[in-house]
């Protein structure tokens, strides 16, 4: 009997294997989608503008000048 139930876990392993492996490609294929649609959530010129924005606040503030090199 334990013969039996030896070998048909045996033979169960390479199903389970490939579908382990067909699963994780799956799990990848939706990651990369996920990462994807979260890349295009912001259009590309609303990140130019704030990033405009950004240089023009820092710009106006002087935080943009060079600052001396401290001493050692």
């Amino acid at each position: 009997m334990a013969a039996l139930a030896l070998e048909n876990l045996v033979a169960l392993q390479a199903p389970i294997c490939v579908l382990r492996s067909q699963l994780s490609r799956l799990a990848r294929a939706v990651d990369q989608l996920v990462r994807a649609r979260a890349a295009r959530a912001v259009p590309e010129w609303r990140m130019r503008q704030v990033q405009n924005d950004i240089v023009r606040y820092l710009g106006k503030s002087g935080a943009m000048r060079r600052l001396p090199a401290r001493s050692r």
